[in-house]
């Protein structure tokens, strides 16, 4: 009864952010002159997940707050803020739950830190979005909820 309740909550706060005429907090894809495809969640994963199978796209907008957040951390493996997402995109292997409608896609490996971008999904498209991408220490996992990982 609990489960029915919290996802009837939050089918209420999808059909509030639809509903919204005012322009969302980030721009979205259509409203962007470089927008890049960096791969598909695929349908085998997506139904795992109990999300949609969708492209994976990142944007100007998204790729500059990368650089300005993390791009000391990213430099530190060798990588610039779109080369590390096309990393993450093609070689993620575990799946978290982020924030309330976001996913977290994860390329773990053997040292302290895991790799990780945050994908939101687009209301009203069928995409996801680039949120963020950092390195983030395999401690700070632990309590996250892990929703799929590659067998």
């Amino acid at each position: 009864m609990m489960e029915i309740h919290s996802q009837t909550k939050l089918f209420i706060k999808i059909q509030k952010r639809m509903k919204r005429k005012t322009p969302t907090k980030h721009p979205r894809i259509e409203d962007q002159a470089h927008a890049q495809k960096l791969g598909r969640l695929s349908q085998s994963v997506a139904k795992a997940i109990r999300r949609e199978s969708a492209d994976i796209y990142i944007t100007e907008n998204y790729i500059k707050h990368i650089f300005n957040r993390h791009i000391e951390e990213l430099r530190a493996v060798g990588y610039t803020p779109l080369d590390f997402a096309k990393e993450v995109v093609a070689g993620f292997n575990r799946i978290y739950k982020g924030t309330e409608f976001s996913i977290l896609l994860v390329k773990w490996n053997g040292t302290q830190k895991v790799a990780a971008i945050e994908l939101n999904l687009a209301f009203k498209h069928n995409f996801y979005e680039v949120k963020t991408a950092q390195m983030r220490a395999k401690e700070n996992m632990k309590n996250l909820e892990l929703l799929w990982q590659k067998k």
